[in-house]
């Protein structure tokens, strides 16, 4: 059996592109807690953090004022639903769309700096990213689409996925999916967010944007008081083959991001709580979408024809872009379905129960086939 070696990974550290401060307040918040096993990543992330500050002043001091004053003439297009549920897939077809702006890896893990300095923030991404995810093997490239939750960690405290740099501190960072009883903080995070979306608008010189971000699924409310014209593109899927493909997601980012060893069987827990929680969330907030600013997306149907359900999609919400980009999705689309090969989740007696125990609510919801253990 091959011995595990993605500790000795280190250039993917998320911790790297933080901003000074941010840096030491996630650092005090964990109470200086990294693992020794792990220290070779947290003094990668304080050299290059070191190394890049100065850059840092510099795109504040330029771009800070343009950021202030650039204006929202439309409103995002957000993609929502849980991990694994073809997030990703969607989110790189519409990149084809040149007439939208959209978060790619540059601007995902290299926020502060990459509207100074476009050249060098690429060439350090390219430098730092694999060829492949190693969660699904998706195509890793420097403008390839990520979400913008990464963004927000580097100058925020409030990242969702700083949960997984310090998973041990996990339940700290899940609060920030609702903010719930946390009104001061839901302010700021919506005074951040707000100032990422125009950062992001003026690196796109204006043009509308797609977002991809399952966090924003718990945000519906907020994200509608922001953004009243908002459109939204929900994704769903078989349950089992969500907890399955999520488990492996969590378990390999956390091995490439933490500075911590971590408790899998707590992470899969703290997946079966956070999926009901985004769920109560929709059942509580989707009505409150326009019926005509949401489309729902099954999986199944999405995977089995990319290019009916885009057409779809760009039909149901009035998006402009379809007929001049659609020929390059549907090539990306027909490449992927002959050279993209998918990871197998395997549905196992534990997926089966935990699934039926914690999502069968939403299993019946969404007609998907209830399956039982066999050999009781």
């Amino acid at each position: 059996m091959t011995k595990d070696k993605t500790w000795l990974t280190v250039k993917e550290e998320p911790l790297a592109g933080y901003s000074l401060g941010t840096f030491v307040r996630v650092l005090w918040d964990n109470k200086f807690a990294v693992d020794l096993k792990y220290f070779h990543r947290f003094l990668y992330a304080v050299i290059l953090m070191i190394i890049v500050t100065p850059l840092r002043f510099y795109q504040k001091i330029r771009f800070h004022r343009k950021i202030k004053n650039t204006e929202i003439k439309e409103d995002p297009i957000f993609i929502i639903g849980h991990y694994r549920t073809g997030t990703t897939y969607l989110m790189t077809l519409m990149a084809y769309d040149k007439s939208k702006g959209y978060v790619s890896n540059v601007e995902g893990y290299a926020t502060l700096i990459y509207l100074g300095f476009p050249k060098l923030t690429k060439w350090i991404i390219e430098s730092s990213l694999p060829d492949v995810r190693p969660m699904d093997n998706v195509i890793m490239g420097a403008e390839e689409p990520t979400e913008e939750e990464y963004c927000l960690g580097t100058f925020t405290p409030y990242g969702y996925y700083t949960g997984f740099i310090f998973p041990r501190n996990f339940d700290l960072y899940s609060q920030f999916l609702t903010f719930e009883g946390m009104p001061q903080h839901l302010r700021k995070w919506k005074k951040k967010y707000a100032y990422l979306v125009k950062m992001l608008t003026l690196g796109h010189n204006g043009k509308p944007l797609f977002l991809k971000n399952p966090v924003l699924s718990y945000k519906l409310k907020d994200i509608l008081e922001m953004y009243p014209n908002a459109k939204f593109i929900h994704t769903y899927r078989n349950p089992y083959k969500v907890y399955s493909s999520t488990v492996k997601f969590f378990d390999e980012v956390f091995a490439i991001y933490t500075l911590q060893k971590w408790d899998k069987e707590k992470m899969k827990q703290d997946i079966l709580k956070n999926f009901q929680l985004l769920y109560e969330c929709h059942d509580r907030d989707l009505h409150l979408i326009p019926e005509e600013n949401i489309v729902h997306v099954k999986y199944e149907e999405f995977i089995k024809n990319p290019s009916k359900m885009m057409e779809h999609i760009y039909s149901y919400l009035k998006l402009d872009g379809w007929d001049e980009y659609k020929d390059n999705m549907i090539a990306y689309a027909e490449s992927q379905r002959r050279e993209y090969v998918p990871n197998n989740h395997i549905t196992d007696k534990d997926v089966i129960r935990r699934v039926n125990e914690h999502w069968d609510e939403y299993r019946e919801k969404y007609g998907y086939e209830k399956l039982e253990v066999s050999g009781k």
